[in-house]
């Protein structure tokens, strides 16, 4: 008969960090999710998180972060479709608020859209009903002046069968929209 000899929980944002290594952040600059947070919790637009995360917070992150680096390769045959190049993580600063943006997706004409992807415990839902997500892609695309974002988005179900489903949505912003988050982000600093 088996005997569990030991069990050690190991740390996903370390078992990540040695999968893909994150970029740099500088915390002397305030990052846009931190102007988002602040944002829900003076709007009441969305939920507010804690500015620190829990433990199940960082595992989550890091689960995302690692969800970008497997569909990294899904987006630049997507972008290679239009003829497009996939850039990932890309950090750009405006107003002395700083962005960490999965990816730009460049034509020969310049930025076509930002790209922000997300993981989630959820059955498939429409993304621009999620008011965060909404809003980082606005902010992101003000950084990269784009009015587009592709956002795929796993889906990992918490009820049912197991199953996990990815979609790409294609999602365009009008430049009054953009304008509009900004200038709200830009209060909250």
């Amino acid at each position: 008969m088996a005997e569990l000899v030991s069990a050690e929980q190991l740390s996903m944002s370390v078992a990540v960090d040695k999968f893909d290594p994150p970029e740099p952040r500088d915390h002397s600059k305030v990052h846009v999710s931190e102007l988002i947070n602040r944002a829900a919790k003076l709007t009441g637009m969305a939920p507010s998180y804690d500015d620190e995360p829990t433990q199940e917070g960082w595992n989550i992150m890091a689960l995302g972060r690692g969800v970008e680096a497997l569909l990294r390769p899904m987006l630049i045959h997507e972008a290679g479709k239009k003829e497009w190049l996939f850039k990932p993580q890309i950090v750009h600063t405006v107003d002395d608020i700083i962005g960490s943006l999965d990816g730009e997706l460049h034509s020969y004409q310049g930025i076509e859209a930002i790209v922000e992807m997300k993981s989630k415990h959820s059955s498939p839902s429409d993304p621009t009903e999620n008011w965060r997500y909404m809003a980082q892609c606005q902010a992101y695309c003000k950084m990269a002046g784009a009015t587009v974002a592709w956002m795929p988005v796993l889906y990992l179900p918490r009820r049912g069968p197991p199953n996990a489903e990815l979609h790409l949505y294609q999602i365009s912003f009008s430049e009054s929209e953009i304008a509009d988050l900004w200038l709200t982000l830009k209060n909250c600093k």
